[in-house]
């Protein structure tokens, strides 16, 4: 059976989404080995905090969720069926996604949308964690020490692929509502 305009978005939304991932758990590392390796050298030992972005995890759970529920939705053959009708549920679960996603890809680009940073966390106030940025700016001795910035750099691309990422969920939505309609229409005749 061919697939329906409606699976393709979902597996354009799930590589888009795993690509987010990707992308997220890299802003993770860079942030792990710039904490470890800075701990070291200040006399913290194994010192292990949280010091992402509070939206980094505004992002990465959201992300998480609609990557599966597009690889999910990506091989259900319903919409290929002219009498399909999108439960309630399902349309509800699709704009709630929707919702999420909007609010993940906006609260990095707000001031105070942050609770671990001053101004927007695009901004990047929080690269300089315990001043470590500043005491061992040495990028030849200490090439860890660019780790926050690229780590910086990575979540504002990370922040423009979950607005993509939320334009296709948008799609998705629009297309299931439409979907919806076109059935109703069809049992009425």
């Amino acid at each position: 059976m061919p697939f329906h305009p409606i699976q393709w978005l979902h597996l354009w939304n799930m590589a888009i989404g795993f690509t987010l991932f990707g992308i997220l758990v890299t802003v993770s590392n860079n942030i792990k080995l710039f904490i470890e390796n800075g701990s070291k050298l200040a006399g913290f030992g194994n010192f292990t905090v949280f010091a992402y972005p509070a939206t980094f995890v505004y992002m990465f759970i959201p992300t998480i969720s609609c990557m599966i529920y597009s690889a999910i939705l990506a091989f259900d053959y319903s919409p290929n069926y002219k009498a399909w009708l999108p439960s309630k549920t399902l349309r509800s679960t699709l704009f709630f996604f929707t919702a999420a996603l909007f609010l993940a890809a906006l609260m990095p680009t707000l001031p105070g949308g942050d609770v671990m940073t001053d101004g927007a966390a695009l901004d990047c106030h929080w690269t300089n964690y315990m001043q470590w940025k500043i005491q061992f700016n040495d990028p030849i001795t200490f090439p860890w020490v660019t780790g926050m910035d690229r780590a910086c750099s990575l979540f504002k691309a990370a922040d423009a692929m979950c607005w993509i990422l939320f334009i296709g969920w948008s799609a998705e939505s629009v297309l299931y509502l439409r979907a919806s309609q076109k059935a109703k229409s069809y049992f009425e005749k």
